[in-house]
């Protein structure tokens, strides 16, 4: 198959959109097209640049790591999780070019037993075991608690703008907000960096360096903006920063306005959800 460097810039476009989308979907990360597409055009453009007689060595393996950790940085520049997003970018890049490989073959030959009987199996099964023995390990928590149904997803809304996230069901999530007794959802701060105003970013940015209080001070009389005290292990007394959000969906339920507290770190070790939900409403037992 001959591969033409506009060609090549196109489905490495294309491939790498997909699995940086893919990627921030299964980790529970919004969907930022615009890193996404930048980071997916600079992949382009690597794929391109490797068909190139004087750019042939761009095709070895410490190069394409290179490139990969570039695309995964510029996709969702998460330090925490950074190793977990890049190897499940790389499982997700390695199936969707093997399938674009292989589209060419299955038009020319047919979709009968041709293909099958061409097929290395050793080396199928191989890939395919080494590929759910990594997912396995690496994203045990979030497939765990997938598999128990205890993932949703969750719509934020402020100002006009809204982010959709991974969220899990956490009963164990007991904090409510003290001024309304309503629940209270709580999201890693870097996954709403979209939703603030160019003045708040900067101040919301060293959320975890400076803490909440420091950033309350500078973001007074901007977007209600306020502390939220919790209990937790290890803790004896903290506050969180938080907003009441416009309107908060989980599921099929819409709340309405919502507090949402920001966690400095995240809040699933392995990335598999944003956001944590219990729902749980006390104004109920107030007026009871």
């Amino acid at each position: 198959m001959v591969l033409y460097p506009d060609l090549a810039f196109f489905l490495n476009s294309l491939t790498d959109l997909l699995a940086l989308s893919a990627t921030a979907k299964l980790a529970g990360l919004p969907l930022r097209w615009r890193r996404l597409l930048a980071a997916a055009l600079l992949g382009g453009v690597y794929g391109a640049a490797c068909l190139l007689p004087q750019l042939a060595f761009a095709g070895g393996l410490l190069p394409q790591a290179g490139i990969a950790m570039a695309l995964v940085w510029i996709a969702f520049r998460r330090k925490e999780t950074f190793l977990r997003q890049l190897l499940l970018f790389w499982l997700l890049s390695c199936a969707m070019g093997g399938a674009l490989m292989a589209l060419p073959q299955l038009l020319q030959n047919g979709f009968g037993t041709k293909i099958l009987k061409k097929l290395n199996w050793k080396v199928f099964f191989l890939a395919g075991g080494t590929c759910y023995f990594l997912l396995s390990v690496v994203f045990r928590d979030g497939a765990r608690h997938a598999i128990a149904g205890e993932l949703t997803s969750c719509m934020i809304g402020r100002a006009g703008k809204t982010v959709r996230l991974r969220t899990l069901l956490d009963s164990g999530h007991t904090l409510t907000d003290p001024a309304t007794g309503g629940p209270v959802l709580i999201v890693e701060a870097a996954a709403l960096e979209s939703l603030w105003t160019p003045a708040e970013a900067p101040i919301l940015a060293s959320l975890t360096e400076q803490g909440a209080a420091w950033c309350l001070a500078r973001l007074e009389g901007r977007g209600h903006f306020r502390l939220l005290p919790y209990r937790a292990v290890g803790v004896d007394r903290g506050v969180l920063l938080c907003f009441t959000a416009d309107s908060v969906a989980v599921g099929n339920k819409n709340y309405g306005p919502t507090a949402v507290a920001l966690s400095p770190g995240a809040v699933s070790s392995e990335g598999g959800y944003a956001a944590l939900w219990s729902g749980k409403d006390r104004r109920n037992d107030h007026a009871a």
